[in-house]
């Protein structure tokens, strides 16, 4: 006759594989996660702010007149600001 497993033992058996897969289950998001980040966006952080409307308008508007992307404009007043407090144009 074969001795029947504990409740303990099954729900530590159970709690364990539950683990198991979790563990699994974090390291495959990530791993879709970091596939879908543009090559371009790896090692980099977003920076935003609220604002009025009609500014996001004007920077449209003067992204039209200049050809830039409000990216582009945003890195080239950060590295204004950069250069007026004495630190290096880093913004790209």
């Amino acid at each position: 006759m074969q001795k029947k497993t504990s409740l303990a033992s099954a729900l530590r058996q159970s709690s364990d594989s539950q683990k198991e897969s979790t563990v699994a289950d974090k390291t495959a998001e990530k791993s879709r996660t970091a596939s879908l980040t543009p090559s371009n966006r790896i090692g980099k952080k977003s920076i935003t702010g609220w604002f009025d409307a009609d500014v996001l308008k004007q920077l449209k508007m003067i992204g039209l007149d200049k050809d830039m992307s409000i990216q582009q404009m945003v890195g080239e007043a950060l590295n204004d600001y950069f250069a007026k407090n004495g630190k290096p144009q880093i913004a790209r």
